[in-house]
């Protein structure tokens, strides 16, 4: 009986083999295996990024003035940027995050010249301040730098990877912030506004002429009143008589 056909033998030998192809494919199942954990993280650090941009926008419309642009791309940043990575396959650095003014696109800015070209005979004989935003786009643009963890870098051809997004939108939804803005566009768009313009001097006389003429107290030439709703629109509604409201 020779050594080579020992069962022995041939067992530990077996079980040799066994051993190295086990290393061979731990040694490719690893790093495989935190690649794809990685490309998990990466695309979700992509989606926060843009996430940042989209949040930045939201919030600077509806913050009207409230807060600043600076605060509101910091706010943006820790909630979306400062909390990634963290089962630690990979790090990131360099977070930036910014909100900016921008010309609005061509396509943008030929349909608000042509409908403010149709507004301008109104323009002509309304009075007061038709003050709608023009060029109130917003872009906001957000950053980071992930490094890779230090087993990939090897397959990597670069260890940093850099993910930006930007998005522009406009921000000025022409909301009037008071009833006296509401009224001042009214009075730019209709006739009413040149009347009331017109009708100011008599205003230090009113009292003088109603005392001679009680119902000249209710004649409001140019009023504008933005808050009174047509009665078949409101239902239960209990009827309105303007006359009863003083000027």
């Amino acid at each position: 009986m020779t050594t080579a056909n020992h069962p022995r033998a041939a067992c530990l030998a077996a079980r040799g083999q066994a051993l190295i192809e086990t290393l061979l494919v731990a040694m490719l199942a690893v790093p495989m295996l935190l690649g794809i954990l990685f490309l998990f993280e990466l695309q979700a650090a992509q989606q926060a990024t843009l996430a940042t941009t989209r949040q930045a926008l939201f919030h600077y419309h509806y913050a009207r003035g409230t807060a600043t642009a600076d605060e509101i791309a910091a706010r943006a940043r820790s909630e979306h940027l400062d909390t990634l990575f963290v089962s630690q396959l990979g790090s990131v650095s360099g977070q930036q995050v910014s909100l900016s003014a921008t010309t609005q696109s061509p396509s943008v800015q030929r349909v608000e010249d042509a409908a403010f070209t149709l507004l301008e005979p109104a323009l002509g004989v309304g009075a007061g301040s038709f003050d709608l935003a023009r060029g109130s786009a917003m872009r906001a643009s957000a950053s980071i730098e992930v490094t890779s963890p230090s087993i990939l870098r090897l397959a990597l051809d670069e260890p940093r990877i850099s993910l930006s997004e930007s998005l522009s939108a406009l921000h000025d939804d022409w909301f009037a912030n008071s009833r006296e803005v509401a009224v001042s566009r009214i009075a730019g768009l209709a006739v009413t506004g040149r009347l009331r313009e017109w009708t100011e001097p008599m205003q230090a006389v009113n009292g003088a002429i109603a005392l001679l003429e009680p119902a000249f107290a209710g004649l409001c030439i140019g009023r504008i009143d933005i808050d009174v709703v047509p009665e078949d629109r409101v239902y239960g509604a209990t009827p309105t008589d303007l006359r009863s409201r003083p000027c």
